[in-house]
């Protein structure tokens, strides 16, 4: 079974306004609703590949109690720990013709002591069923930052596989662990590199230090132009078709998705990349954040190309 985190889950809110500008009045009919969150996300696209998702972390308020009535209704086996206040709501503002997203998030209700031991006890139960764990996102206020680290080392104690999507002081803490798979994106890459990343040689030089630091593979997303897998014996590059974009929000949670079946189902190193990316791909045909259809994935699972460097 899958099992991914989500500490701080959210209601997110696309609004499409074309030609979006501050300090004016916008009527919107065109909205999209749902249950999000990089965790969130993560559950869904799995849910959608056929995967039995478990789903943990905290909710708060009536904002929790509709987000996981959402969960259920996906199939999406929820282990959600009660705390004080109310869960985020993420809006987001899609503007079309400047080829601009802007966006408002909201911080959310802060953890305290006792919650971080409520959810230690779930998690310890959920892992001894769990084959793969993605850790993704950010931490809600009360959590330490070496939160992730922590949760991977346990992780791995069960014998299960992780998967770290964060960034930042979280990333960096996290890969301290040597988590099976870490997915940064070019941004949160050069970060960690602490330098920029000009050419491909730098982002491989930049992969290849986190692989040194224990973890064995590394998927960096880079947008349009695909994805860079590095392991300690491979170097990959997936190239994406060149196709008209909805909505790119979610897409690298869609990814983490993909990545988290293929490990689960035994596929090898290029297939997990190149089913990671038909499902980054399919997301970017929906309105919705982090939803794809089988169809869709199978189409472009067939069109990525996959060159080894």
């Amino acid at each position: 079974m899958i099992t991914a985190l989500s500490l701080s889950p959210a209601v997110d809110k696309i609004y499409f306004i074309d030609g979006f500008e501050t300090g004016k009045l916008y009527r919107v009919r065109n909205i999209v609703k749902s249950a999000g969150g990089k965790g969130i996300n993560v559950a869904r696209v799995c849910s959608i590949l056929g995967e039995k998702v478990n789903l943990v972390g905290f909710k708060a308020g009536e904002t929790g109690e509709w987000l996981e009535s959402q969960l259920k209704r996906m199939g999406v086996n929820t282990c959600f720990i009660e705390v004080e206040g109310e869960s985020r709501t993420n809006i987001n503002i899609i503007d079309n013709v400047k080829n601009l997203e802007t966006e408002v998030l909201e911080i959310g209700p802060t953890i305290r002591r006792e919650d971080i031991e409520s959810f230690m006890d779930e998690f310890e139960k959920v892992l001894k069923d769990t084959a793969v764990l993605v850790c993704s996102g950010g931490l809600p206020e009360g959590i330490p930052v070496n939160f992730y680290r922590i949760l991977i080392e346990k992780a791995k104690f069960y014998g299960t596989k992780t998967i770290l999507d964060s960034s930042g002081e979280m990333l960096s803490e996290g890969i301290k662990a040597a988590p099976y798979m870490v997915k940064p994106n070019l941004r949160e890459l050069g970060v960690y590199a602490g330098k920029k990343l000009d050419n491909i040689s730098d982002i491989i030089e930049a992969c290849k230090s986190i692989i040194n630091a224990g973890v064995e593979i590394v998927v960096t997303s880079m947008g349009a132009q695909g994805a860079l897998l590095v392991s300690k014996d491979e170097i990959m590059r997936a190239k994406v078709p060149d196709i008209e974009v909805v909505n790119t929000i979610g897409s690298g949670d869609s990814t983490v998705a993909g990545c988290a079946a293929g490990i689960i189902r035994g596929y090898s190193l290029e297939k997990t990349l190149r089913l990671g990316m038909a499902c980054a791909v399919a997301n970017t045909q929906f309105k919705e954040i982090g939803y794809i259809s089988m169809e869709l994935v199978d189409k472009f699972f067939n069109e990525i190309l996959v060159e080894r460097l």
